[in-house]
């Protein structure tokens, strides 16, 4: 399934959505997915975009710059985070929007 048909998809559920912006050259923050398995009970998606392979999506969020992490809910834009994120602040925010 291609990246704008999951975020369809994602938008159509009740499941937060995190949305992750990156490049080849960029960190892929492998350890997101990990977290991200201690809220699975709470329903976080997770959805990872190649910025540069993916550019209509990332124009269509307005992504410029990567790393990017746009959390979602039925399509709507709850936070954004344009740079680095530490697991700590991930998961601030998780708690904030649980």
């Amino acid at each position: 399934m291609d990246i704008q048909k999951q975020l369809e998809v994602a938008a159509r559920t009740n499941h937060l959505v995190l949305v992750v912006f990156y490049a080849d050259w960029s960190p892929h923050y492998e350890w997101i997915g990990p977290v991200l398995r201690t809220y699975e009970k709470r329903t976080v998606e997770l959805i990872r975009v190649n910025a540069e392979e993916n550019r209509v999506v990332a124009d269509a969020h307005n992504v410029e710059t990567v790393p990017a992490f746009l959390l979602l809910h039925k399509g709507h834009e709850l936070w954004r985070q344009v740079g680095e994120l530490t697991v700590e602040e991930l998961k601030d925010v998780l708690d904030d929007f649980k």
